[in-house]
């Protein structure tokens, strides 16, 4: 009777892996066909969880649920077509990189879940979780792979249009890049640009990091768990914590230095992070002492006088006090 049982499972568990390995080519295949008809279903999703946040009540774990998952159907249909694009390099980007786009699509989701579900401690548990395998991630991709600074999004979008345009051609005496006539666009539109090799990475744009910098890039990575710890030591309340990471934000750009030796991915990441400090009018204890009031007095003030802002800031001042409760949202 064992023996009998241990080849029925077997058989089941073959059958079962056969029909998953055609469900998933025959997905694959339909993704490679249908460009446009993907591109639509993942709009159709992300409006979903837009319309759920704002209709349905108590919706903020489906709305993100929801928000993630298209997320996710996203960077999957994105990897599928990038492997149909032979001008693309294969392996372009290592597990860990897309293990942390994964994350990143995912964190808020988990947070909020685990907070409806299992309350603070839960919430914080999951956290820290999160920000110990990020920070892991990032140290290894830094310090054992790119060597680079890391930018975000780690994993870029797939430029889709690249599916349907015509492809210049390569010529194998001289190199040169030739586009052909039906690859040219309208003669407004001309730029009279020689055309460039699309078989790039983003990675080639980024340089070696070295002294200063290599410092400050570690500085930017190591600060979300120095900021977790010095919660943990001095509590949510205490500025200890907000200053520490301010100070760190800080010191990082600093020892980056100017952004006129930087590549052109690096400056639009200097910059990305130079904005992101904004966030600290966000983050407590300045917030709940110092901006929360000039905040709502400006939104208050350009909801009663200025034309057309009165709904968004509406929208804005019911909206606000959630989004500063969100970890990743005001921290991540």
């Amino acid at each position: 009777k064992l023996i009998l049982l241990d080849s029925l499972l077997q058989e089941m568990s073959d059958y079962m892996g056969e029909k998953l390995n055609h469900a998933i080519t025959s997905y694959k295949r339909w993704v490679s066909s249908n460009p446009h008809l993907v591109g639509d279903s993942e709009s159709i999703l992300k409006w979903c969880s837009y319309l759920v946040a704002g209709y349905v009540n108590k919706s903020v774990v489906l709305s993100e649920l929801l928000f993630s998952a298209a997320n996710l159907v996203t960077f999957l249909n994105d990897r599928i077509l990038a492997g149909t694009l032979t001008t693309l390099k294969e392996n372009q980007y290592s597990s860990i990189e897309h293990i942390l786009s994964v994350i990143e699509m995912v964190e808020v989701f988990l947070e909020i879940a685990a907070f409806r579900f299992g309350g603070p401690t839960t919430k914080w548990a999951v956290i820290v979780a999160i920000q110990v395998l990020k920070t892991t991630l990032r140290v290894v991709l830094l310090l054992k792979h790119s060597g680079c600074m890391l930018v975000h999004p780690v994993v870029p979008a797939l430029d889709r249009t690249l599916l349907t345009a015509p492809l210049p051609e390569n010529q194998q005496r001289s190199g040169r890049v030739i586009r052909k006539l039906e690859g040219a666009p309208p003669s407004f539109a001309r730029d009279w640009n020689l055309p460039t090799n699309v078989n790039s990475n983003s990675s080639y744009s980024l340089a070696k990091l070295q002294g200063n910098r290599k410092i400050g890039e570690l500085l930017h990575i190591l600060q979300p768990i120095a900021h977790l710890l010095a919660l943990g030591v001095f509590g949510e309340k205490s500025w200890k914590p907000f200053l520490l990471s301010l100070a760190m934000d800080c010191s990082s750009q600093t020892l980056h230095g100017s952004s006129k030796s930087m590549t052109e991915a690096e400056c639009k990441e200097i910059i990305r992070r130079r904005f992101g400090l904004i966030n600290y009018l966000l983050r407590s204890p300045f917030y709940d002492k110092k901006s929360k009031a000039v905040i709502i007095w400006l939104l208050r003030f350009s909801q009663e006088n200025i034309p057309l802002a009165g709904s968004l800031s509406k929208a804005l001042l019911r909206y606000l006090p959630e989004y500063q409760q969100i970890y990743f949202y005001i921290w991540g």
